[in-house]
């Protein structure tokens, strides 16, 4: 494998952010209860695509996320402590089953290798 510059991994950092951060909008835009998993999975699939550095900024920009909502959902959404906790844990297994499934070689894109998590509604330009 090929040595990576510098340039190339801080390029490949902010392109996975980008797939994240893009696929957070997408999800709020397209507004359809229980779409969430399908976003999730896009999200750290498109990240993962980039590469290893991708995989591991949508790895831990992930985990960073789901443990901040793990307080979140209690204080704000009413979840107790249990139903966090299962909410984080869910959340992060869609997470990486969407890194899994990109790297598997299995799917072409990110659409066919998460289309297990869409529900009706979802607008088919994601």
């Amino acid at each position: 494998m090929v040595n990576k510059s510098k340039i190339d991994k801080l390029k490949e950092a902010a392109q996975a952010v980008r797939d994240l951060n893009r696929n957070y909008w997408d999800m709020r835009r397209d507004n359809t209860v229980g779409g969430d998993d399908y976003f999730h999975c896009k999200a750290n699939y498109e990240a993962t695509s980039r590469g290893h550095i991708g995989e591991k900024v949508a790895e831990r920009l992930g985990n960073a996320k789901e443990n901040f909502d793990y307080y979140y959902n209690q204080a704000w959404k009413g979840l107790s402590k249990q139903e966090a906790h299962k909410d984080r844990i869910h959340d992060r297994t869609v997470n990486k089953t969407g890194r899994q499934r990109e790297k598997s070689g299995l799917y072409k894109n990110s659409k066919e290798g998460c289309k297990s998590f869409r529900v009706r509604g979802i607008n088919d330009k994601y």
